[in-house]
């Protein structure tokens, strides 16, 4: 087994670039694949049969120059946005919710924007189903809202009364 290490050193270098690829997959950072340009570099000295000292040095001295000159112009490009500019998430405090059901400091769903999330109340506070919310944070994917004041209208007060409805007594 160690002797076919010896004589196909392309095979680890190969699994080494794969698993750098799937942690970029996961982090998004571009760390991840400079690295795994590195050790592609390294499978190609290896598979044109290079030495693996060759094959080390190449490996580590494409990584490092991946990482120094290719990742900050790559990240300048993909957030050419302001830096204050807000995301998806962000935009979302202010917004008005709509309980789906009660939500408490333990539990609750509400509906923003059509999407529904899980939705909690910031005090000891209860909304119910009905009421109006708005959002006052994000974390992760659970709402935290706080209700709104809302007027009730009071339909027998006279004075919201046209002069043919039946007055309530005492009016």
């Amino acid at each position: 087994m160690i002797e076919w290490f010896g004589d196909n050193l392309w095979a680890p270098w190969l699994a080494l670039a794969l698993g750098l690829l799937l942690l970029e997959a996961i982090t998004l950072d571009l760390l991840f694949l400079m690295l795994a340009v590195g050790a592609g570099a390294a499978t190609t000295v290896a598979l044109a049969g290079g030495e693996p000292w060759l094959q080390v040095i190449v490996g580590c001295a494409t990584a490092l120059l991946m990482l120094g000159a290719v990742r900050p112009v790559a990240l300048k490009h993909l957030k050419k946005g302001p830096e204050d500019q807000l995301t998806n998430i962000d935009r979302m405090a202010g917004m008005e919710a709509r309980p789906l059901e009660a939500i408490t400091a333990d539990s609750g769903l509400a509906e923003v924007d059509g999407d529904t999330w899980t939705a909690r109340t910031s005090g000891d506070s209860r909304i119910e189903p009905g009421m109006s919310a708005v959002v006052e944070s994000v974390d992760g994917a659970t709402l935290y809202l706080r209700a709104t004041r809302e007027i009730e209208w009071d339909e027998n007060r006279p004075d919201t009364l046209g002069p043919d409805s039946p007055r309530p007594e005492g009016a």
